[in-house]
């Protein structure tokens, strides 16, 4: 019989923004902790906020008669701690800081309003069982989200204020905020071509990605890329990886089953040829796949394949080299989009600026964005930017097929 514990804790302070000022302060501390119990091949589990009770571990041991299959070894005799906690802010100075940002933008734009909230996050997550296994990821980060309201807009808001960093850098959000707010003043005109370079964060196109490496689909046959496995579909540059590095916040190196990838990330397509889905262990085993690590599920469940953290590899140019002259569009909200089962995207935006790459040059009307995931992906690929342009990420450039709503 093998002892396992899942932990998480999180310590969160969550300020509420009203009005453009703070309006509450709330605080939250909370741990969820996972007891699993492996023995003959089957799994017993049981769960509890805060720290595990004997109860918790009698409990886990009596759920094996549910007789759930877990015909898989435990990770054993590893040990890693990576931290992350580099923000040195706190609680106190957090909410100082915060007061004092919606100060300058009070009264530098009082015909805007702010609202919505900010975060001070901390998180610590292990696993650890009796047979060796000790992994711990510990992590510190701040998360400003504030939705902007003109004043005279009939809209619940109309543009936003993103930042998330390992760093509070003052001058720079309000430099963002700056560019986001002085850009929406200004009405700029959608020139007049069929498509344009679309400067988007790279999660929302993924999508139909990420849905598609999904090993069990694979295997099964059901996926869209079955029939591209081993080939080049896409454009020479674009690399995807499962990605737990440090560029992720609060992501810690390890699945729900203890696995970490080397350099902590897994290549699944290199230089537009699809190599390999990602997986659990029970994926890897049905269809003879290599483990990448994907397992996820609550802190109570038993490990499942679940879509991990995909990114695309970064190249090493800037978003003014990528667009080479050209004016890009830069999304801020677009919802209500989505591909359909041949991959075939479509999306309407509701909130964008005509940007050079350097300057958000003003919002622009609501318009419809298009593309095939093979030509987005493809031939229509420009890159993924070295700087981070778009509220502190780095962005995803593709030409898309640009429509006036």
């Amino acid at each position: 019989m093998i002892k396992e514990l899942f932990q998480q804790t999180i310590i969160e302070t969550a300020l509420n923004v009203s009005q453009s000022r703070i309006d509450a302060v709330m605080k939250k501390k909370i741990t969820k902790s996972g007891c699993r119990i492996y023995k003959g091949g089957l799994i017993g589990i049981a769960g509890t906020l805060g720290e595990p009770r004997d109860t918790t571990w009698t409990e886990a041991e009596a759920n094996l008669s549910k007789e759930i299959s877990y015909p898989f070894e435990p990770e054993k005799n590893k040990k890693r701690t990576r931290d992350l906690r580099t923000l040195t802010l706190s609680e106190s100075d957090f909410v100082k800081e915060i007061e004092d940002l919606l100060h300058i933008l009070r009264q530098e734009y009082p015909d805007f309003i702010f609202s919505n909230k900010t975060k001070l996050i901390e998180s610590e997550i292990s696993l650890r069982n009796d047979t060796g296994l000790d992994y711990i990821n510990y992590d510190r980060s701040i998360e400003i989200g504030l939705l902007v309201k003109h004043v005279d807009s009939v809209s619940i808001f109309d543009t936003a204020i993103v930042y998330s960093s390992r760093s509070f850098e003052v001058d720079k959000i309000l430099e963002e905020a700056r560019q986001v707010l002085e850009g929406f003043k200004k009405e700029a005109t959608l020139p007049k071509q069929e498509s344009m370079p679309v400067v988007i964060h790279q999660g929302g196109l993924l999508s139909k990605v990420i849905e598609s490496l999904n090993g069990e689909t694979i295997g099964l046959g059901t996926s869209l890329f079955c029939d591209k496995m081993g080939t080049k579909a896409f454009h020479e540059g674009f690399n995807v990886f499962q990605d737990s590095t440090e560029e992720k916040q609060h992501v810690p190196f390890f699945d729900m089953e203890g696995v970490v990838n080397p350099d902590d990330r897994a290549l699944l397509i290199d230089r537009g040829v699809i190599l390999q889905a990602y997986t659990d262990k029970k994926q890897a085993t049905t269809f003879s796949f290599p483990t990448t690590g994907s397992a996820g599920g609550g802190y109570d469940d038993v490990p499942s394949l679940e879509y991990p953290d995909l990114s695309i590899t970064p190249g090493e140019k800037t978003l003014k080299e990528l667009l080479q002259g050209e004016y890009g569009i830069m999304v801020i909200m677009a919802s209500g989009g989505d591909y359909s089962n041949e991959g075939d995207f479509a999306s309407p935006v509701q909130m964008a600026y005509l940007t050079d790459g350097e300057q958000l040059l003003g919002r622009l009307p609501e318009v419809n964005i298009s593309g095939n995931i093979y030509d987005i992906f493809g031939k229509n690929f420009v890159g993924v930017t070295k700087d981070k342009p778009l509220m502190g990420e780095r962005t995803l450039v593709v030409r898309m097929k640009i429509e006036s709503s």
